[in-house]
């Protein structure tokens, strides 16, 4: 037993000088990117689909470092057939105060001062379920839920950006995790792992994934 505590401190201690390391970095070198532009073409996509992006904050860069990926952020897709115009309904800490669940405009979600990149996914599942699990997103909005500040999964009283996707497909029955998840330091998250986006691109149940174009600016 002592020599499992000892061994569970060095993880602890090592991550938790993984993460300090990501955070010096990115704080000194973090800053020099060149922003771009996300450009997309609407007609294929679906209520229900996946939009994911990188962005240039020291959250994004430590995500996508830790799971050697390029996405740090996931939203859903919703179409506003009056307006015709397509919605990100995301859970994002940061950019508003109280931090809720949003819907907002996709080139907001891809303003250039927030994303770097950004991709296209697609759930291997029916059209109707896909639009049941935007409804339930969006629902989510409407109900003022919470950013999850402490990521836990345990909790659905407030979400946190991977966790509002996942739970809103899981209420349809399907896992778009397929259980994949990632081990954090307990000092971010208590339960000792999360969903990155990369659990979802990843997972069996995605059927593609298109990174979008980007120019420069």
């Amino acid at each position: 037993m002592q020599q499992r505590s000892v061994r569970v401190t060095k993880n602890y201690k090592k991550g938790r000088f993984t993460a300090a390391f990501f955070v010096l970095f990115f704080m000194l070198f973090g800053s020099c990117n060149r922003q771009s532009q996300v450009t997309y073409d609407t007609t294929e996509w679906r209520n229900g689909d996946l939009v994911l992006r990188s962005g240039y904050g020291l959250e994004s860069r430590v995500v996508t470092e830790r799971s050697q990926a390029s996405y740090s952020h996931i939203g859903i897709l919703f179409r506003d057939s009056a307006q015709h115009e397509w919605y990100v309904i995301h859970a994002v800490p940061g950019e508003d105060e109280p931090e809720y669940v949003k819907a907002e405009p996709l080139s907001l979600f891809f303003n250039p001062e927030r994303a770097r990149n950004g991709a296209w996914l697609r759930v291997r599942c029916s059209d109707e379920i896909a639009y049941k699990a935007a409804c339930y997103a969006l629902r989510k909005v409407k109900e003022h839920c919470l950013f999850d500040n402490n990521y836990l999964l345990a909790d659905s009283s407030q979400l946190y950006c991977t966790e509002l996707v996942w739970r809103a497909f899981r209420q349809q029955g399907v896992d778009i995790t397929s259980g994949n998840r990632h081990a954090v330091p307990a000092f971010f998250c208590k339960e000792g792992e999360c969903i990155f986006p990369s659990d979802i691109e990843q997972s069996k149940t995605t059927l593609f994934i298109k990174p979008l174009k980007t120019n420069s600016l």
